[in-house]
């Protein structure tokens, strides 16, 4: 066997699948522990044994043999075995005794399946960590991350500020409903424009009220056609009255979506969205993370990376 064949060529799954023959005696046995095809693992045995440069197993009369150098790498599949569970208990015991508190400074109504889910995953692989969650406005969350306060941000930035670092998580798609209630529900409206002579709901937030947003212009072009009947900075309540077919308003789509009663309500054009407003995680560039939000900002930026 050449020197240094086991550190420079041979590769740590074909080295696991042999542990595993061995131990289990047969072939067939190693694919059913493994859940691979018989073929799968005769495969595999050819690999290691053309990476090792030998023989490892003789295989006669429905029984097998270890080799001199099956034996060798047979007990060096140990080691590296017995070595890797060690390290994986030690892991885990390092994130089971990882303890803190995350301060979280939010905006209302974060809909998100995903960030829900990795809520209790990170409780279920960090359960000593514990969460301090502040609601606030958007730009009232940048202030405060600003002074760097010891704390992480989730809203809507318009407007990135230099001195933040910022990961998007959730694009929030808006849009113009009005529900089964209104005059709207049955008409056919292709065009904006079409809509007049109705009551508008106006939700008093950061992006409708930032002059430079999509969501202002469409705003302001749907008040020029239709009457203001009720202004509110609560969501629910902008759902509750375009539900009752007091007027139209603008919402996300994935709050409407998720709304137990969301055949009662029919988007209105623009199609397919008024506009995309970016959720956010912020936090200050030169204040130093603790591990828990170092592991905790990880896990959000691996969830959502993808998205």
């Amino acid at each position: 066997m050449r020197s240094n064949v086991l550190l420079d060529k041979c590769n740590w799954s074909l080295l696991r699948i042999f542990r595993v023959i061995v131990q289990e005696g047969s072939l067939n046995k190693a694919a059913v522990k493994l859940f691979l095809t018989q073929s799968a693992i005769s495969q595999s045995l050819k690999r290691l044994e053309e990476q090792i440069g030998d023989t490892l197993i003789i295989r006669t009369g429905g029984k097998f043999y270890l080799t001199a150098t099956g034996e060798i790498v047979f007990e060096a599949s140990m080691m590296i075995y017995s070595q890797l569970l060690d390290y994986e208990e030690r892991l885990n015991t390092e994130k089971n005794s990882l303890s803190g508190t995350i301060k979280l400074l939010v905006l209302s109504r974060i809909e998100s399946r995903r960030y829900d889910q990795l809520l209790h995953d990170f409780h279920q692989k960090y359960p000593l960590v514990d969460f301090q969650v502040d609601v606030l406005k958007s730009k009232e969350i940048q202030q405060l991350l600003l002074q760097k306060i010891p704390a992480l941000g989730i809203g809507i930035n318009q407007v990135l500020h230099p001195k933040l670092n910022y990961h998007t998580l959730i694009n929030q798609k808006y849009a113009l409903f009005c529900s089964e209630k209104h005059a709207l529900y049955t008409e056919d409206i292709q065009s904006i424009d079409q809509i007049k002579g109705h009551g508008f709901i106006s939700f008093q937030s950061e992006q409708l009220n930032n002059p430079s947003s999509p969501l202002n212009e469409v705003r302001e072009t749907i008040l020029k056609n239709n009457k203001l009947l009720v202004t509110t900075n609560n969501m629910d309540e902008v759902i509750r009255f375009i539900k009752s077919g007091i007027g139209i308003g603008l919402l996300p789509k994935n709050i409407i979506e998720k709304n137990e009663n969301y055949h009662l309500f029919k988007q209105l054009p623009p199609f397919p969205y008024v506009s995309i407003i970016p959720i956010s995680l912020a936090w200050h560039k030169d204040r130093e993370l603790s591990l828990v939000e170092q592991y905790f900002i990880n896990e959000l930026r691996s969830v959502f990376a993808a998205h």
